[in-house]
């Protein structure tokens, strides 16, 4: 709840200096979205290959058809949840276009970084859930003590990084963005097209968790609401 509190003055912050602030103090904050960025970027293929490497590699030996009935049934759940969102905008989107196309931004002024440097991931997103898959089940099967301790270390490695640096900072980066839009004169007429699509979306996806922890509680024998709110903790972590 507090990193919510941050961000959410982080978002003030940037609108606020992007309206009323000299060009190059916007300039600096600018830039200092431009290089995180980069890291973000950098950093979110090795969070997903050390995290989920760890994980499956801790589980059982005779895990693995566990494993793949729940994998297939996330996959199913992403599939359906993926085509519903898809329906529901195509319904939904268009009644908002006319709004949005009368809404005009302010004129404003297209502030670059000072300095720009390129941080290219090691690789793409996929391959680094297709890597923390083939090394998670096979490190599982064969207990390859050496790579279970390199999976455990990286995901350490990348959890400190999560915690000192990407996570304190990432109010600052929200508000780069918002100041260079701010400046630009966009900012308003983003919050105003965007705004209701996201409650849109946060409306859809408790829908959809609702569904899926009916349809457990059903097969389990419990009640949903429940099972919903002992979640509920780890979700709002």
């Amino acid at each position: 709840m507090l990193l919510i509190l941050k961000l959410v003055a982080g978002i003030v912050l940037g609108m606020l200096l992007g309206l009323y602030a000299p060009h190059w103090l916007t300039q600096i904050l600018i830039t200092f979205k431009a290089l995180f960025g980069q890291l973000l970027f950098f950093t979110i293929p090795l969070l997903i290959l050390f995290f989920i490497t760890s994980g499956i590699a801790a589980l059982p030996r005779n895990s693995g058809k566990l494993l793949g009935r729940t994998l297939g049934l996330a996959y199913v759940s992403t599939i359906a949840a993926g085509v519903l969102a898809f329906l529901i905008a195509a319904l939904v989107i268009p009644m908002l276009a006319p709004a949005a196309a009368d809404l005009a931004g302010t004129e404003g002024v297209n502030l670059v970084p000072y300095i720009e440097m390129n941080i290219p991931p090691v690789f793409s997103v996929m391959t680094a859930l297709a890597l923390a898959f083939v090394f998670g089940l096979g490190i599982a099967s064969t207990r390859a003590v050496a790579l279970q301790q390199l999976s455990d270390q990286g995901r350490d490695i990348i959890q400190l990084l999560l915690s000192k640096v990407i996570i304190p900072l990432l109010p600052l980066y929200i508000a780069g963005v918002f100041a260079q839009m701010a400046a630009a004169g966009t900012v308003f007429v983003t919050l105003k097209t965007f705004g209701i699509v996201l409650i849109l979306a946060i409306l859809l996806h408790w829908a959809w968790i609702i569904t899926l922890f009916v349809i457990a509680g059903i097969k389990a024998g419990k009640s949903p609401f429940t099972l919903i709110r002992n979640m509920l903790p780890a979700y709002f972590t």
